[in-house]
């Protein structure tokens, strides 16, 4: 995987991803000492040009391409990372300045994301279903190093931390420029569509839903997972810390190590044992189902320990979306690749931002116990769905 100037670009964007996430936490609250009112408000102002961007952004890298969509947005946001650290360790915080810095990250954000994935495909020689489960971990990997880097921000301050983060997105610029020359696929404009379907994004849309129905029920397991499964480890895994288990609250950070170790134990070993299944989305069905049963176990857990150790296992559903999403991007006709894409990651984090937005109120209307079990239901709601559907069950891989 090391070997790809693609995946190292890759894993160098998410361990950015993965610092700018823990950054912009610390920034708010202990740096720039912002009210809680004020840190919801910057919360909320760094995803929506996200949310509204992305489909744009999907688009213009289909009509550009996306090597040059990517590598321009990117160094762009890697310069203004580090200039933004540059101005505040020269002038402090500064409201304006800030609020701008959440509109061009967000914007940069949704131009850069649906850009990176439309490689995965033709990454390596494997097949697509195997370049998504290296994505995947490749990824997981990245957000933990990135967590982990989060844990020298006391030491290295804004300043630091802004320009540590501008140098992961320049050397993922670099890398892909690399993977580029080598392999010039992706650098231009998409090809033309020659399926005959014409006319605004829309349409184009709902013609290839309707007619790749396999990839439908993919972008509704997305949705799923944004609007259930995200929230909870937003909302859920720190009200039980906070509940269950106060004295441990300065460990918050090793529940979302344990989460991130999980994550990539799993998908290393679906690497290696599932990555020829024939029935990737029997095993995405399977992971969710076992999903839904360990938070539910949450109500029963005991001590710390206990709860790190599910926490853990939870975080191999994180395989679930990998063992299908390379299926979502073969079947994705190159010319609207991107757009696709930005799509499916639309109705992710969408639905994430209301549905932690939700489950944070409903915890406080029914209790934290009632939540987790009516989290889990809705789950297992979810699984009958799309399995008695019947696309997810028999989706195959050539």
């Amino acid at each position: 995987m090391l070997r790809s100037r693609y995946f190292q670009s890759y894993a160098f964007w998410h361990w950015g991803e993965g610092l700018q996430t823990v950054l912009f936490t610390w920034y708010m609250t202990f740096h720039a000492n912002l009210s809680a009112s004020e840190i919801g408000f910057y919360q909320a102002l760094v995803l929506s040009p996200f949310l509204i961007f992305a489909i744009a952004g999907g688009a213009l890298s289909d009509r550009i391409g996306p090597g040059r969509s990517y590598v321009v947005s990117t160094a762009v946001f890697a310069a203004v990372l580090i200039g933004y650290g540059a101005v505040d360790h020269h002038v402090g915080f500064v409201p304006e300045l800030f609020f701008l810095y959440c509109v061009a990250a967000g914007i940069l954000s949704a131009i850069s994301n649906p850009a990176i994935d439309t490689f995965i495909p033709g990454a390596t020689p494997l097949s697509a279903q195997q370049n998504s489960l290296l994505a995947a971990n490749a990824h997981n990997i990245a957000k933990l190093c990135g967590t982990l880097t989060g844990l020298l921000l006391p030491v290295v301050l804004a300043v630091g931390g802004f320009g540590l983060n501008g140098g992961l997105m320049a050397l993922s610029v670099v890398f892909l420029i690399l993977f580029l020359r080598a392999s010039p696929v992706g650098r231009g404009p998409a090809p033309r569509n020659q399926d005959g379907v014409r006319g605004r994004t829309l349409r184009r849309l709902v013609h290839h839903y309707r007619d790749c129905p396999q990839n439908f029920d993919i972008l509704l397991s997305s949705a799923m997972l944004g609007l259930l499964l995200v929230p909870a480890g937003y909302i859920l895994w720190p009200l039980i810390l906070r509940e269950r288990f106060p004295e441990h609250g300065d460990l918050i950070a090793l529940v979302n190590v344990s989460s991130w170790i999980g994550a990539i134990t799993c998908t290393a070993l679906a690497r290696r044992y599932l990555g020829t299944t024939r029935r990737p989305g029997q095993v995405s069905l399977l992971v969710w189902f076992a999903y839904a049963l360990l938070l539910a176990a949450l109500c029963l857990v005991g001590s710390f320990v206990a709860m790190c150790l599910i926490v853990m296992l939870m975080g191999g559903v994180k395989l679930g979306k990998a063992m299908v999403y390379g299926h979502y991007l073969e079947n994705s006709p190159v010319p609207d690749r991107a757009l696709l894409i930005s799509v499916d990651q639309t109705a992710f984090w969408g639905l994430a931002t209301l549905g932690t937005f939700g489950m944070g109120r409903m915890v406080d209307v029914i209790g934290l116990e009632p939540t987790i079990l009516c989290t889990a239901g809705a789950i297992l709601i979810c699984f009958l769905g799309l399995s008695g559907r019947g696309r997810l069950p028999r989706l195959t891989m050539a």
